[in-house]
């Protein structure tokens, strides 16, 4: 009996000990076994590198846009858009309406154009006047007028085109005249003829300046005045000319300036931009 409470007890320890063991286990990891790797974290994101801002390019050329309504208005509008649009260009006006060379008392062009110049040092002036001149030429500071249509008149107007261009030319700087364009009005285009042919003149004359012959703009093939054309930006022809006859509408102030525009880059030298 003694033997058989023995081997109960030596399975009882047995099973004591087996459990706890199994409990042991459970509860921990392993001798040996492999730890788990700690959560991950995730690397700093490096900084983030602003490239530095490219430099501005210098708008090196300057162009100045001097004259009457015809530069105040559409035409005037739209060569100062496309001249700024360009990278290397800075374009500056200076107009007035219903001004021209023949009356200084009411605008003096001379000291205007001599300010304007000093102003801005432009390397291109672009000009377009006359279309006013077709009458009695005044002195500012008043005196006796030259009456349109006297021989002495011609002489005084060619004068005052050739003091207007000294006064805007400075060395290495170049002048665009423009002709006055063609209006188809018979008994304005009588004046205009005179104006024109005392411009061209004077201005073909220097070697500083370039007379720009805008008829082929405004003619068709028999010599007539163009009503319509095809204007950039437009589906159809358009009409070029306001009621008056002379004033451009909007489609052909944009027809205008981009004849205009490829003569100044081509006194400065650039490509179109």
């Amino acid at each position: 009996m003694q033997n058989r409470f023995t081997r109960w007890l030596v399975v009882l320890l047995v099973s004591i000990s087996t459990k706890a063991v199994a409990s042991g286990q459970e509860s921990g990891p392993a001798k040996g076994a492999e730890r788990p790797a700690p959560p991950a974290v995730a690397p700093p994101a490096p900084p983030t590198v602003v490239p530095p801002a490219a430099p501005a390019v210098e708008r090196s050329r300057s162009v100045l846009l001097l004259g009457d309504s015809l530069i105040a208005t559409g035409f005037g509008d739209y060569l100062l858009a496309r001249l700024e649009a360009h990278p290397e260009i800075r374009a500056s006006r200076r107009a007035r309406s219903s001004t021209g060379l023949a009356r200084p008392d009411f605008f003096d062009w001379m000291e205007v154009g001599e300010e304007e110049v000093k102003r801005h040092q432009p390397e291109v002036v672009v000009v377009i006047l006359g279309g006013n001149d077709g009458q009695s030429l005044l002195e500012r500071g008043g005196g006796k007028p030259i009456h349109w249509g006297k021989p002495e008149w011609e002489d005084a107007y060619r004068r005052r085109i050739e003091s207007f261009a000294g006064v805007i030319a400075a060395p290495g700087r170049k002048i665009i005249w423009l002709e006055l364009p063609a209006t188809g009005l018979k008994r304005f285009e009588q004046k205009l003829a005179l104006i024109r042919g005392l411009q061209r003149e004077v201005i073909s004359s220097r070697t500083d300046a370039r007379y720009v012959d805008t008829r082929e703009y405004f003619t068709d093939a028999k010599g007539k005045a163009l009503l319509q054309a095809r204007v950039e930006g437009f589906r159809k022809p358009m009409k070029l000319r306001m009621s008056d006859g002379v004033h451009f509408t909007i489609a052909g102030g944009r027809y205008f300036a981009s004849k205009v525009y490829p003569e100044v880059l081509g006194a400065l030298g650039l490509s179109r931009g």
